[in-house]
């Protein structure tokens, strides 16, 4: 299933991409590496929440390269996959190797590599499932500027390309910082692949935890903004005895939970592969829609700036550009991409020339990527039952539809019949009166 993913993402949907600047205003292309590779968790959260200790509990890996102090200590971003050895490949390199599906980060630049690494490990969950530690977030402008890079831009980067997000929260220590909100709300996108890890609860008795998980919740729904916050896993999730065991069972019960969905993540990594091609498809096809309007508003002449200050026009008055894309593509307000980053994208983008004029080819190959080839290849997937109605019965191969059809035709021929006869009937009887007559 992955392999014809790829080859219709890379014949049909990357060219479209590459020709509509789609790339400019969200996520660059994807590449071979990303579309195969294995599943991915990516674990954010601020300092010394226990991001290393848990990727060192899940995997049973008691390395050197884990450098785990109650202060902050993980300052890089370190992917942990499989190999036959343990051993280091630093960034730069490892945006080279074309197993490894990391090449899209050279773009955040040589202070952000410097500070990325690949930790090679053997052990056997690696062999299904690649985890990604991060810097524990900070807060305050003065250690934000130190990084020197965007760390917002990486995380959800990150984010677009995991499987799972893991958010942990240390449970005596609520306050969520600037950054880290600022993080939270850059993966909104990403919602549905959010889970939250209330961590070493273990070190506070049951009442009290109840407390803390209740305003943890509080917090992230401000922040998130939804009704429904995600799914939070609550305990403590390193190798160390429960030191309070009031609530040891719940405890040890969402430790199970969470690493029963950390092992089901292969089992449906073909379905996100073609959720994840088919949301990037509509959201092309919005793409298109929109180049093309922006296309058809320039001057057809743009001697003394005519054309710029167009452009100008149009970026500010965006949201009527949008109102009328909606209205003759049928779009959903959700479908469009968020106005103020569009925006944005848009004051940098140069020339609207570089649009289509028209996009209706483009159109119709994405419909039917969506409406005939990703749906042929989800009948590979299956797991789905068809519904009854559709089945041939075993009289014969006619369902009891075409039995009572045929039967209800049969009825009206013989009706039929009848009728013609009496009438034959009544013409002969007629005729034989006005003969006699």
């Amino acid at each position: 299933v992955v392999q014809n993913l790829k080859t219709l993402y890379m014949d049909l949907l990357r060219p479209i991409e590459l020709e509509s600047s789609f790339g400019h205003f969200n996520d660059a292309v994807l590449t071979v590496s990303e579309l195969e590779a294995r599943p991915q968790v990516l674990l954010i959260g601020q300092y010394s929440t226990g991001k290393t200790s848990l990727i060192k509990w899940v995997t049973g890996i008691n390395s050197a390269f884990f450098d785990i102090r109650p202060q902050p200590s993980t300052d890089k971003f370190m992917a942990v996959v499989h190999g036959d050895e343990e051993k280091v490949i630093n960034g730069d390199a490892a945006t080279c190797l074309p197993k490894l599906p990391y090449s899209g980060l050279s773009r955040f630049g040589s202070s952000f590599l410097s500070k990325f690494q690949v930790l090679v490990e053997d052990a056997e969950i690696l062999k299904q499932i690649t985890f990604i530690d991060t810097p524990g977030v900070l807060s305050g402008d003065k250690q934000r500027i130190s990084r020197g890079y965007d760390f917002m831009k990486v995380c959800r980067w990150l984010a677009s390309r995991s499987d799972l997000i893991l958010l942990l929260f240390d449970a005596h220590k609520l306050d969520i910082s600037d950054e880290f909100k600022e993080v939270i709300e850059s993966i909104k996108g990403d919602g549905d692949k959010c889970r939250c890890v209330l961590n070493k609860a273990d070190e506070i008795d049951g009442e009290n935890l109840v407390k803390v998980y209740g305003a943890l919740m509080w917090n992230l729904g401000k922040i998130l903004q939804t009704p429904e916050v995600a799914r939070m896993y609550v305990g403590s999730f390193w190798d160390e005895d429960y030191k309070c065991k009031d609530l040891e069972r719940l405890l040890n019960q969402d430790r199970k939970d969470l690493v029963q969905e950390l092992r089901d993540l292969p089992r449906n990594v073909c379905v996100r592969r073609v959720n994840e091609v088919v949301a990037r498809a509509r959201a092309v096809k919005v793409h298109m829609a929109l180049g093309c309007s922006l296309r058809a508003k320039l001057p057809a002449f743009g001697a003394c700036g005519r054309r710029q200050q167009k452009q100008r026009y149009l970026t500010e008055h965006l949201p009527e550009v949008y109102a009328e894309v909606m209205k003759e593509y049928e779009f959903a307000p959700g479908d469009m991409p968020p106005l103020e980053n569009f925006k944005e994208r848009l004051r940098s983008f140069k020339d609207f020339r570089s649009f289509q004029r028209s996009c209706k080819t483009q159109q119709e190959t994405l419909d039917r990527l969506i409406q005939q080839e990703i749906p042929r290849l989800m009948a590979l997937v299956g797991g789905v039952s068809a519904s009854d109605l559709g089945n041939k019965a075993p009289n014969g191969g006619k369902t009891e539809a075409q039995e009572f059809r045929l039967e209800g035709v049969s009825r009206a021929a013989e009706r039929s019949w009848l009728c013609s006869f009496f009438v034959l009937l009544l013409l002969v009887l007629l005729a034989a009166g006005v003969a006699a007559f």
